[in-house]
C-alpha cells in the first residue's frame, strides 16, 4: 500500500488515504475497534453495560476518526462520502434491509444446527433486554444511533475505502463485509453477520453515500432490538412468522436482488476522494 506526499502543504490538499500510509490507517482502525471493546469491558465491570455500548462507540471510534479526518484532508463528509440522501433511495434501503433481515435470520437459524448458540451469548442478550422505558431509551440510542454511525464510519468510511483503493472496488467491498462479520467474534454469527456486512458494503459501493449504510444498519439493529424486547432471546422462543413460511424467504431474496440492482443503477452520489485500484 503506497504512501503519498508528506509535506504540510500536501497534507492539507491530499485526502487521508493519500496522505497517510494505508497500513497505518488499518492499524488505527484496528486500534479503535479494540479500544471500543476495552471501554465496553470497563462499563461492564462498573455494571453499566447498556450505557457502555454507546459510550464505547462514541469515545473509541467516532471521536478519534472524526479528529483524524478533520485534521487531514478535505473534511470529514467529503472523505467518508457523507451526503444528503435521496428519498426514493431511502425507501429502497428500508425495503432492502427488511429483506436482508429475513435472509440473515434464516442463515442464523440454519447455522445453529452446526454451531449451537453458546449459553453465555444468550445470557448476555438477557442482560441487554430492556426492563423499563429508561433502559429501552439508552439501548436504542446505543444500538440504533451510536453503533451504526461508529461501525459504518469504521468499516465502510475507512476500511472499505482503504481496501478499494488498493485491491479494487469489488474486492474491497467483499473484504470489508467479511471483516465486519469476523470481528463480531461469534462462530454462530459469522456467516449471517458477514452476509449483512457484504450487503452494507455493496450499498456503499453502489451509492457512494455513507448515509444509506448508516440508515440500513440502524433499521437492522432496531428490528433486532424490537425482537429482543418483545420476542425473547432464548433459543426456545417461538420463531417469528417470517421464518415459518418459505415463501417469505423467496420473496425476500427477490426483493433484495431487485432493490440492490436499483441502488446500483442509480450510480454513486459522491465519488471517492482518490483513484481506486483496478
Amino acid at each position: 500500500m503506497e504512501e503519498r506526499p508528506e509535506s504540510n502543504t500536501d497534507l492539507e490538499s491530499a485526502d487521508v488515504f493519500s496522505a497517510v500510509n494505508n497500513y497505518l490507517l488499518l492499524f488505527l482502525c484496528a486500534s479503535c475497534l479494540l479500544a471500543s471493546m476495552y471501554v465496553q469491558e470497563v462499563f461492564l465491570y462498573l455494571g453499566q453495560y447498556r450505557f457502555g455500548i454507546g459510550a464505547s462507540a462514541l469515545v473509541a471510534i467516532i471521536l478519534p476518526l472524526w479528529l483524524l479526518l478533520r485534521r487531514i484532508g478535505p473534511g470529514v463528509t467529503r472523505q467518508v462520502r457523507l451526503a444528503r440522501p435521496r428519498l426514493p433511495r431511502l425507501a429502497y434501503i428500508v425495503v432492502t434491509t427488511l429483506a436482508t433481515v429475513v435472509i440473515v435470520d434464516q442463515i442464523y437459524l440454519i447455522n445453529q444446527q452446526f454451531s449451537p448458540v453458546p449459553p453465555e451469548y444468550l445470557e448476555s442478550l438477557e442482560d441487554l433486554r430492556p426492563t423499563d422505558v429508561w433502559n429501552f431509551s439508552v439501548i436504542f440510542l446505543s444500538l440504533c444511533v451510536a453503533v451504526p454511525v461508529a461501525e459504518e464510519l469504521l468499516f465502510r468510511g475507512m476500511i472499505q475505502q482503504i481496501f478499494s483503493r488498493n485491491v479494487g472496488a469489488v474486492a474491497g467491498f467483499v473484504l470489508a463485509g467479511l471483516l465486519f462479520g469476523a470481528v463480531h467474534l461469534n462462530a454462530h454469527l459469522l456467516i449471517s453477520i458477514s452476509f449483512f456486512g457484504i450487503i452494507l458494503s455493496f450499498v456503499y459501493f453502489a451509492t457512494g453515500n455513507l448515509i444509506y449504510t448508516i440508515v440500513s444498519h440502524a433499521v437492522f439493529n432496531a428490528l433486532a432490538l424490537m425482537q429482543l424486547t418483545f420476542g425473547g432471546a432464548s433459543d426456545s422462543a417461538e420463531l417469528p412468522f417470517y421464518l415459518r413460511d418459505v415463501r417469505v424467504f423467496v420473496i425476500s431474496v427477490v426483493l433484495l436482488v431487485f432493490f440492490l440492482y436499483k441502488l446500483k443503477q442509480g450510480g454513486p452520489e459522491m465519488e471517492p476522494p482518490y483513484e481506486s485500484g483496478p
